[in-house]
């Protein structure tokens, strides 16, 4: 099993770095094809409404056919719309590019969540977890210094290329492995009402429900105005495409030493502590970025933002993995289906506030609705209280 969930650390590596990449880019798109950010940041909604709304697709597939061969086939359809998007010539084209990379891309982080959950217990899962998030942190870091570097040095449609090779050899050690995984219990099809039956379960389930709206509220808080923090940098800063990658980049170190101390902190805090601090740090991370006098405090900011972002969201995700344990890929696929809706929708919402009022209304809002969030989440039913809504 280790040697697949690396495997799955590196798939979910290629799609995070996919995913962030047009983080520093923004500003030198929006500036190439004549826009605004808040306009250019169709290209951040355009992979995050497909993945998400895709979801109620790919989860219950997952389930049906075997999830560790459908990442792969996932992967591999889109690694075409990666080196597409570094092809297109035109914003219009580089949105249906994205849009169509979001769609394949679906069926690969949440359905790897759900293969690590088939197969270790939840006592020790989040750590687990922990151990697996290592390629999304990586990914994070790569999407922001390799995207600021490919838009300082090389045209910025570079990336894509590097991005998509990487891709294709991820996806066929993947299929490899695949072939070689234990066969597929004899467990019958889903069919369309007995999904709808679960998701309607889980909407009714108090704690399940909650799981969701606060997984939405995430989305849209934290995720949506992520998208701009590139542009801030270079619009307040003035910094370079590549200083601005290291600074994001800098989200993602403060995740490995998460990583690296998640045993540890699972012990110590527990989830509830985990939820309050992770979102009252990154929370405050956010409104601290308005107020930081000179540039290279952002460093050490990002990285605080970084680490409470995973405290509060690698708990998020492990609560997520027991909201069915006969059909888990379905029911972690309905959360993250929520969770980046909730991101396209906060894409959209602070993209227009932005544009209007500037980027300190958009960031204190969101810091205020991130603390909000966790306070109240944390008093929330766990997953070992509540361990399923079948």
């Amino acid at each position: 099993m280790n040697s697949t969930i690396y495997l799955l650390s590196a798939v979910s590596f290629i799609v995070v770095a996919v995913m962030t990449v047009t983080g520093p880019l923004l500003p030198l798109i929006a500036e190439e094809y004549g826009v605004t950010v808040g306009e250019a940041g169709i290209i951040v909604t355009a992979f995050a409404v497909p993945y998400g709304a895709c979801q109620i697709i790919f989860g219950p597939l997952g389930d049906r056919i075997g999830k560790v061969r459908l990442i792969a086939m996932a992967l591999a359809a889109a690694t075409v719309f990666v080196l597409g998007s570094g092809l297109a010539s035109s914003l219009e084209g580089l949105a249906v590019m994205r849009f169509c990379c979001g769609f394949a891309m679906a069926a690969t982080v949440p359905m790897a969540m759900a293969y690590i959950a088939d197969e270790v217990p939840y006592a020790i899962r989040q750590p687990v977890m922990g151990r697996y998030i290592n390629g999304l942190v990586l990914g994070q870091i790569a999407g922001g210094v390799l995207g600021g570097i490919a838009a300082e040095y090389f045209d910025w449609r570079s990336i894509f290329f590097v991005f998509g090779l990487f891709s294709a050899v991820i996806a066929g050690a993947l299929w490899f492995r695949a072939g070689r995984e234990r066969p597929l219990s004899a467990t019958p099809p889903q069919r369309i009402g007995a999904v709808l039956q679960l998701y309607a379960a889980l909407f009714r389930a108090r704690h399940s429900r909650d799981l969701i709206i606060a997984g939405t509220l995430e989305g849209m808080l934290i995720f949506g105005v992520l998208a701009y923090f590139g542009a801030y940098l270079r619009h307040t800063h003035d910094l370079s495409y590549v200083t601005i990658g290291l600074v994001l980049g800098m989200y993602g170190v403060g995740g490995l030493i998460y990583a690296a101390a998640v045993f540890r902190l699972v012990r110590l805090l527990g989830e509830r502590r985990m939820i309050v601090a992770g979102t009252m740090l990154l929370g405050c991370c956010y409104i601290a970025l308005i107020l930081v006098p000179h540039w290279i405090w952002c460093l050490p900011t990002f990285l605080l933002a970084g680490f409470g972002f995973y405290l509060f969201h690698n708990t998020m995700q492990t609560r997520a993995t027991e909201l069915s344990a006969s059909a888990r890929g379905t029911a972690v696929s309905l959360w993250v289906f929520m969770l980046f809706l909730g991101q396209g929708a906060g894409v959209i919402l602070f993209g227009a506030v932005i544009d209007r009022f500037g980027y300190a209304p958009a960031f204190v809002s969101a810091g205020v609705g991130i603390v909000a969030t966790g306070l109240w989440f944390q008093g929330r039913p766990s997953g070992e209280a509540h361990r399923n809504a079948d």
